[in-house]
């Protein structure tokens, strides 16, 4: 009995094409998944870009409105009042600048003395200080001088009504005698406001004349 035997020779060139197909399939989801992703982040660019594009735009017109308003103000002027210009006036004297002040008072300090503490009450700027004191010192030249001394500073003197002393405890801390006093500066007239009122309320009498 003869036996037959096949052989396939184109067994091992198939595998190898197979093989291939599949490297090419792979090769080709890749780029397509690459580009894909390229595209998702080219449509985020270009909305980005847009948005941004919108957002110049939007500030362009708003400073040309504005523009176009300040140029129509100055065309078209403002008229002021001589009220308003009295009231601007007013507020300039007026203005009291504390920071400017409080430099003064730092710089001018005598030896020995401490502010403690600064109380301001509608017009009225208290400040309170301690300063060390021995037996042979009076208390009314210590509190004098330093009055004196705040009055003849124009920095600080000006647009103070009036400095004053306020009131003052000496007792002894630690050992060491210690004088605490206060001092009142007035920065406007108390009674400016009630002359002010007084003159606009009051009317001048208008005499009574009867027929015969």
């Amino acid at each position: 009995m003869v036996k037959l035997f096949t052989i396939n020779l184109n067994k091992g060139e198939g595998e190898l094409v197979l093989r291939q197909r599949r490297q090419e399939r792979r090769s080709f989801l890749l780029l397509f998944l690459m580009g894909l992703v390229f595209a998702v982040l080219g449509g985020i660019t270009w909305a980005q870009n847009e948005a941004i594009n919108d957002v110049i735009k939007s500030r362009e017109q708003k400073l040309a409105r504005i523009q176009f308003e300040l140029d129509s103000l100055k065309r078209e002027g403002t008229n002021v009042s001589k009220d308003d210009v009295m009231a601007l006036a007013t507020l300039e004297q007026e203005r009291f600048l504390w920071a400017r002040r409080l430099e003064v008072l730092a710089e001018v300090l005598p030896p020995g003395m401490s502010v403690t503490g600064l109380e301001l009450q509608n017009n009225r700027f208290f400040m309170h200080c301690v300063a060390q004191v021995d037996s042979t010192e009076k208390e009314f030249d210590i509190i004098s001088h330093f009055v004196d001394l705040l009055k003849t500073t124009p920095d600080f003197r000006q647009g103070m009504f009036e400095i004053k002393f306020d009131k003052s405890l000496r007792k002894a801390v630690e050992g060491q005698d210690a004088l605490m006093f206060s001092v009142e500066c007035v920065t406007r007239d108390p009674e400016r406001g009630k002359k002010k009122k007084k003159s606009t309320t009051a009317s001048p009498t208008q005499p009574i004349i009867q027929g015969s």
